[in-house]
């Protein structure tokens, strides 16, 4: 799990399955992130992304 409290808009990611994603919006709590999807079936949209999916910073 990575720390997220300090990801900024902008960031790009690796999360849970794979996928690339770029951070919409960082929540503050340490837990949540908004992301747009970046690679795959679902590219495009977004959702919530929980630390524990968070793999590595891309």
């Amino acid at each position: 799990m990575l720390a997220v409290h300090d990801v900024a808009v902008g960031a790009k990611l690796l999360i849970a399955g794979g996928l690339a994603a770029e951070v919409v919006e960082n929540m503050g709590d340490g837990e949540w992130l908004r992301v747009r999807i970046l690679s795959g079936p679902d590219a495009g949209a977004e959702e919530l992304c929980h630390a524990t999916d968070v793999l590595e910073r891309a």
